[in-house]
């Protein structure tokens, strides 16, 4: 009868006794050789799988499909187009591709490098228009407590009708600008949970975003991060940029407004095609009190791109040129 046929009392009666071996001092037993034969191989084992498997996960983006990396190149090129219409049409590019690839850490990171230029657009017309409108409040108090000229009432209340036209004109500008706060916010979460091992090019594409997002909000880590993509990225570009949007963002000093636009001067002598290079010196030269540098750097600008509004209201925003003796 099988032992599995055996009652429980009778199971152990079915067994041999154990052959008891004694071993002199230094052998071991068959059996604790097998056993460490086999934890080495299972370590061995786990270990050839995880150098195996370190290239596929470094290099998990690569694996995506060309055309989607084709997709991504030709959004980031817009990019650099800096005009409304371009980057639009990037962001539109680089959403359906983070939907149809959850895993495309660059996709994420360029988008939010799109939304991040398109807040500081914003940010830069709102705070142009606060400008403009605490100069009148100045010019409406001078009236009312000078009480002249003659006509000093009349001027007084053209003064607050600017003043509300300016503040409908903002308006509609808040929501947006706290709607893309709000976006790039939640973006941002998943830009910044990076894992310990990724290609080059993807660790630069998450600093990138993430230098160019504090720049531009004026957080005290911008310069940290703007330091830690220049010792990352390919060519000192998107770094300098991101000085630049800090220090035009925080109220920075004359000296160091000075220094910002040396060093986008440097970036547009070696890198002419990228336009946001132009916008950014001309609000640092405005900034510097300097309208004729800004208006020569716009007008450098539109002569490579033509379809950038931004840098056309900036140009109608400016005062006259005197002419020339």
């Amino acid at each position: 009868m099988p032992a599995g046929g055996l009652p429980p009392e009778l199971l152990g009666a079915s067994r041999p006794e154990p052959v008891v071996t004694e071993y002199g001092p230094g052998e071991s037993s068959p059996s604790t050789v097998s056993r460490l034969l086999l934890v080495l191989a299972v370590l061995a084992g786990l270990g050839l799988a995880g150098y195996l498997a370190y290239p596929a996960f470094r290099d998990r983006n690569t694996a995506m499909p060309a055309e989607a990396v084709a997709q991504k190149d030709q959004a980031v090129a817009m990019l650099r187009r800096d005009d409304s219409a371009s980057r639009e049409q990037a962001i539109q590019t680089l959403q359906s591709l983070s939907a149809a690839h959850p895993k495309y850490a660059e996709a994420q990171a360029e988008l939010a490098v799109a939304l991040t230029l398109q807040l500081g657009d914003l940010l830069a017309e709102f705070t142009r228009l606060r400008s403009q409108s605490d100069q009148l409040q100045r010019q409406v108090d001078q009236l009312t407590t000078a009480r002249r000229p003659s006509d000093w009432k009349d001027r007084a209340d053209v003064g607050r009708e600017l003043m509300r036209d300016i503040k409908r004109e903002q308006q509609p500008m808040r929501v947006a600008i706290e709607a893309l706060r709000k976006r790039l916010d939640a973006l941002m979460l998943a830009v910044r949970a990076a894992p310990e091992v990724e290609p080059a090019a993807t660790v630069a594409a998450r600093l990138k975003a993430q230098a160019l997002f504090a720049s531009v909000i004026g957080n005290a880590e911008a310069l940290a991060l703007a330091e830690r993509l220049r010792q990352v990225e390919s060519a000192a570009a998107w770094s300098r940029l991101a000085h630049a949007e800090f220090a035009l963002s925080s109220g920075s000093p004359a000296a160091t407004l000075q220094t910002v636009s040396q060093e986008l001067e440097a970036l547009r002598s070696e890198d002419p095609a990228l336009m946001r290079a132009y916008v950014l010196g001309a609000r640092l030269a405005l900034r510097q009190n300097d309208p004729a540098t800004a208006r020569t750097l716009l007008d450098e600008l539109l002569a490579l791109n033509n379809k950038h509004e931004f840098a056309k209201r900036m140009l109608a925003q400016l005062p006259t040129a005197e002419p020339s003796p």
